[in-house]
């Protein structure tokens, strides 16, 4: 079957995945087993794969490449699930239930499900273009790899829209303030966390050495003892020959 195109410079989000083929129709979701990328982006049929450890941003980046390629018409999610996060049943949950006012996903299990960046369009978009099948907590590539191939036999054709863009911007981390004591630093935050690494690895010195102590003094307890019974055995044997002597 004919793929169309999707939007100029897919995918239009940018994350560790591989794109292979934009005009298959099936997506992967790999959760937290990127392990399997490479054999799994190779499968016929896969337009997309990647993990996905977040349930917010992550999440995000998924459906605004899968929404600007109509292309995509299936979402297989499998791997092993992203403990706390519980990614792949937060996706499984704004599939099928969609967000309330406040962008959280409905009924999702996941810690901060939060899809702040996806319009209402394109979430309804997302849930009305693909097809989720869910194999969460499977990384066997075999059934992966037939999942994909009947799913590519029963694909019905690019989804009946446009491409529809989503920008998703990664908000800037907030910088995690040292208190540490600085003089004529030019960049506060690298010297403070430059302090604190120098500060750790003189403590893992200080604990090897410490280590290695113990062990030494370990082992010449034991010599100590054996020295010790040594002599005596030697002042022994000189007064029991002392006294037959005599």
């Amino acid at each position: 079957m004919v793929g169309v195109e999707p939007a100029k410079g897919w995918p239009i989000v940018a994350g560790e995945f591989i794109a292979s083929d934009p005009k298959a129709p099936v997506a992967v979701c790999l959760l937290s087993s990127e392990s399997l990328l490479r054999e799994v982006a190779s499968i016929p049929g896969v337009a997309i794969a990647g993990p996905c450890k977040t349930e917010n941003i992550g999440i995000e980046k998924i459906v605004a490449n899968i929404v600007s390629n109509p292309n995509i018409r299936f979402l297989v999610v499998c791997g092993v699930e992203v403990t706390g996060h519980v990614t792949g049943g937060t996706i499984e949950a704004l599939w099928r239930n969609g967000v309330d006012e406040s962008k959280r996903v409905r009924n999702a299990p996941g810690a901060i499900p939060f899809v702040e960046h996806l319009t209402s369009e394109a979430i309804e978009r997302f849930r009305s273009q693909v097809e989720l099948v869910s194999l969460i907590n499977v990384e066997d590539l075999n059934i992966i790899r037939k999942t994909v191939e009947d799913l590519v036999s029963r694909n019905p054709g690019p989804y009946p829209a446009e491409p529809l863009i989503v920008r998703v911007e990664e908000a800037a981390a907030k910088p995690t303030v040292l208190k540490i004591p600085l003089a004529g630093s030019v960049n506060p935050m690298v010297d403070g966390v430059q302090h604190l690494l120098e500060d750790i690895r003189y403590r893992v010195q200080v604990l090897g050495r410490t280590l290695r102590l113990v062990n030494a003094v370990t082992s010449l307890r034991g010599l100590g003892i054996s020295i010790g019974i040594l002599i005596s055995l030697i002042i022994y044997i000189t007064l029991l020959l002392a006294i037959i002597w005599w």
